[in-house]
C-alpha cells in the first residue's frame, strides 16, 4: 500500500488472534483488547486535505476493521468513501473486513475506478469461527456479502488469515476456506500463518486448553518454531490456492 485510512482505533470483533491488540498501549485505554472503540469523528473532514498529496494504492482498514458494528452507527467508512468517490483522484483502494456491513456501500464502491474488497476468512467452520471471532459476521455471511460484491461486478478477494497451529492449518480445512471462496466468486485467495505475539499466543493458549486440548502440542511445536512453521504453512497454501487458480 502508499497510504491507509483507519477510521476507527480499536475493534469490538474481539478476535482471539488479532496482531492490532498492540494499540492499546498507544491509546491510553486498560480495557481488555475488543471491549473498546474510538471514533475517529473528524476523518471526513481532514481527508480532503490528505488526498492531496495521495496516489498509488489506498488500504482502507490495515489495522482495525473499517466496517465493525460502530461503522453502523457512526458511518465515518461510509462518509470517507463519499469523499474519495467525489476526489476524482485515480487511487486503487482496497478494503480488507471481516464484516458483510460494506455490501451497504455497495453505491459508493461502484463509482471508484479501481477497487477491490477483501473478506478474512480464518474457517469455514462456524463454531470455531465464533470462538475465535466472537463479535464478527459468522463466514456464511461474510461468503454472501462476496456473492453479493462479486454479482455486482467488483473484484473480491479472500484472506485465510491467520493460519493457526492445531486449528485451522490442516490442508483440508485450507482447501475449504478456497473452495468456498471460489463458489462464491472471490477471484483469489492468500493465507498467512498467525503471527505469535505473545498476546495472541496467550488468548489462544486459554482458548485450546479450554475447548482443543488435542490442538496443544502443535500449538506449541509452531510457537516454539515460528520461522519452521511460517515455511510449512506457506508450502501448504501454495499447493492449495495453485489449484484454487486452475480448476
Amino acid at each position: 500500500m502508499d497510504f491507509c485510512l483507519n477510521p476507527y482505533v480499536g475493534c469490538s470483533h474481539g478476535c482471539l488472534y488479532c496482531y492490532a491488540s498492540f494499540m492499546s498501549r498507544f491509546t491510553g485505554h486498560a480495557e481488555p483488547w475488543g471491549s473498546y472503540v474510538d471514533v475517529r469523528v473528524n476523518a471526513p473532514n481532514v481527508l480532503p486535505r490528505d488526498l492531496r498529496r495521495a496516489f498509488g494504492r489506498l488500504m482502507i482498514a490495515s489495522v482495525t476493521d473499517a466496517y465493525q458494528p460502530a461503522e453502523q452507527t457512526y458511518g465515518i467508512t461510509r462518509n470517507c468513501l463519499e469523499v474519495i468517490a467525489t476526489s476524482h483522484i485515480p487511487l486503487e483502494v482496497s478494503i480488507l473486513t471481516k464484516n458483510d456491513l460494506v455490501v451497504r456501500d455497495l453505491d459508493l464502491l461502484s463509482q471508484l475506478p479501481r477497487v477491490s474488497v477483501g473478506f478474512t476468512i480464518t474457517t469455514v467452520d462456524a463454531h470455531l469461527a465464533s470462538l475465535l471471532e466472537p463479535g464478527a459476521p459468522s463466514p456464511p455471511r461474510r461468503l454472501a456479502a462476496i456473492e453479493r460484491l462479486s454479482s455486482a461486478g467488483l473484484d473480491t478477494w479472500v484472506f485465510i488469515a491467520p493460519v493457526i497451529p492445531g486449528l485451522t492449518d490442516a490442508p483440508e480445512a485450507l482447501a475449504a476456506v478456497a473452495s468456498a471462496a471460489r463458489e462464491a466468486g472471490a477471484t483469489s485467495v492468500e493465507a498467512d500463518p498467525l503471527n505469535f505475539y505473545p498476546s495472541a499466543v496467550s488468548r489462544l493458549s486459554s482458548l485450546i486448553t479450554s475447548h482443543f486440548p488435542g490442538a496443544a502440542q502443535p500449538f506449541r511445536r509452531a510457537s516454539a518454531h515460528p520461522a519452521a512453521y511460517r515455511a510449512a504453512v506457506e508450502r501448504a497454501a501454495r499447493e492449495i490456492l495453485q489449484h484454487f487458480c486452475t480448476s
